[in-house]
């Protein structure tokens, strides 16, 4: 009876000790799978996990090097997205990187690197051996400097500017310098810069920047009357804005004795039936009254058009045998009825040049 109690009680041991030994070996194993598997994971740190993506780009179980090198196609399309600048007769082919487009490509990629954070190691091992991707999606932070914009508006600005060109009429070195009119333009600047911030955040691929034009004050058809006198030919010219109106044939002062000045004048007063007042009682004038009052024998005729060179002006006279010739005592004589129709003509504030 005592040798069957003892063999049972034997048989009992031996099969704790089996199964204490099968769970101890299991154990074993399960924490050296464990184990294994911490350290596999632990070397898989420096990977980001599956079914990670940035800007569309799938990065999952690459290195951040791998990763950068992935999405450096699309930072590249970001950066190289052409944008032509226009305006009138100038053009300029450039990029969004030029005009202060930059992508932070490392803070892309510390997001896709910390998506493992959020996980424990026992997940994270679970997804990379199976491969079973997590949805995560990172854009390519996009920023802009506005102060590169800004530079390249000043600059197309400072190239645009022209400034207007105003109708003239001058005489020099024995021609005739004819200046016709020419608009000007410059920059809208602050409407400039809008247009070309907003086409280097959208897609606008070009764009034309606006620009204002700056009508010149005086232009062909405003440029009005000038009176051109050529000494070498003792003739009036009559111009009307840039063309030819009428001529008339003068007496002008008498050479290297009472010369007609040359230069830029204008007509300052206009008289009609003017009263002569003697101007040289100590030279010329000796003998000659003090003054003439109007009539048939007064030296002015019935038109005077006093200039604002100092004596002297444009002027009728009786003498008609001196028209053609240096025979005044500086100022534009005329033929009496020729003076009357320039009279009608012309205004105070008429350019007269004289020349030779």
């Amino acid at each position: 009876m005592k040798r069957r109690r003892h063999s049972a009680r034997w048989i009992g041991l031996t099969r704790f000790s089996v199964l204490f030994s099968i769970v101890a070996i299991l154990t074993l194993l399960l924490a050296g799978a464990a184990f294994a598997g911490y350290r596999y994971e632990q070397g898989q740190t420096t990977r980001i996990l599956p079914g990670v993506r940035i800007d569309g780009v799938d990065v999952g179980g690459m290195t951040r090097a791998e990763a950068e090198r992935a999405v450096s196609g699309r930072v590249g399309e970001i950066l190289s997205r052409p944008i032509q600048v226009r305006v009138p007769g100038r053009e300029w082919e450039l990029s969004a990187q030029t005009l202060g487009t930059r992508v932070d490509v490392d803070a892309a990629l510390n997001q896709a690197m910390a998506v493992s954070d959020s996980f424990g190691w026992p997940s994270r091992l679970y997804h990379r051996l199976l491969d079973k991707p997590i949805v995560r999606s990172f854009d390519l932070p996009v920023s802009y400097d506005d102060s590169i914009v800004a530079s390249f508006v000043g600059t197309v600005a400072k190239q645009v500017h022209r400034l207007p060109q105003d109708a003239s009429l001058d005489f020099e070195s024995g021609r005739l310098l004819v200046e016709h009119s020419k608009a000007g333009q410059s920059l809208k600047v602050d409407a400039a810069e809008s247009a070309l911030l907003a086409a280097v955040r959208g897609t606008v691929s070009s764009l034309d920047l606006p620009v204002k034009v700056i009508s010149p004050a005086v232009s062909d058809k405003t440029l009005g009357k000038t009176i051109i006198i050529r000494l070498s030919q003792n003739r009036l010219y009559l111009y009307d804005g840039v063309k030819v109106e009428k001529s008339y044939s003068v007496a002008t002062g008498q050479l290297g004795i009472y010369p007609t000045p040359q230069g830029h004048f204008m007509i300052v007063n206009k008289r009609i039936n003017p009263t002569w007042v003697n101007p040289a009682k100590d030279t010329w004038g000796a003998g000659e009254p003090d003054f003439i009052p109007p009539g048939p024998d007064n030296p002015l005729g019935t038109r005077a058009m006093d200039l604002s060179a100092p004596g002297i002006r444009i002027h009728g006279t009786p003498a008609d045998y001196s028209i053609g010739h240096y025979a005044s005592h500086g100022c534009i004589r005329m033929h009496i009825w020729e003076a009357e129709d320039l009279f009608n003509r012309v205004q105070v504030g008429t350019p007269v040049i004289i020349a030779w």
